[in-house]
């Protein structure tokens, strides 16, 4: 297995950590604090770090503030999704169905439509898609 690193930018200095390799750890309380406390995050109400990306599965870690929304794109149609809510609560929409996740709650959802999800508080999340 080839080990996979993210390298630092200029938005991220520190950035430069391993995401994929025999066992990736990583350090949730930390980089919760750490996409809370740049730009994007005060300026668009959003920001996200990815904590492991191979082949066929990709988390990251995702802080939205009050009403702030993601929903998936049109080339994201994967095999399943896994969104686990660490703080906070959300709406998630699909076709017609709405879903109220609390902290703590896990949902699992299979990529056969589209979804947007909308936080009625700030919110972390934990993302986890499926190819």
């Amino acid at each position: 297995m080839e080990e996979k690193f993210n390298n630092a930018t200029p938005q991220r200095p520190a950035g430069h950590r391993p995401l994929d390799g025999k066992m990736v750890l990583a350090d949730l309380p930390r980089f919760i604090k750490e996409i809370r406390n740049e730009a994007a995050y005060h300026e668009n109400g959003k920001n996200a770090i990815t904590v492991f990306k191979s082949e066929h599965v990709t988390t990251t870690l995702v802080a939205l503030k009050k009403d702030e929304k993601f929903q998936s794109g049109s080339e994201e149609r994967h095999l399943l999704m896994s969104l686990y809510l660490i703080e906070g609560n959300l709406s998630f929409f699909t076709e017609g169905a709405e879903d109220y996740v609390s902290e703590y709650q896990l949902l699992n959802y299979h990529y056969d439509h589209s979804f947007q999800a909308v936080a009625h508080t700030d919110c972390i999340c934990l993302l986890t898609v499926f190819k």
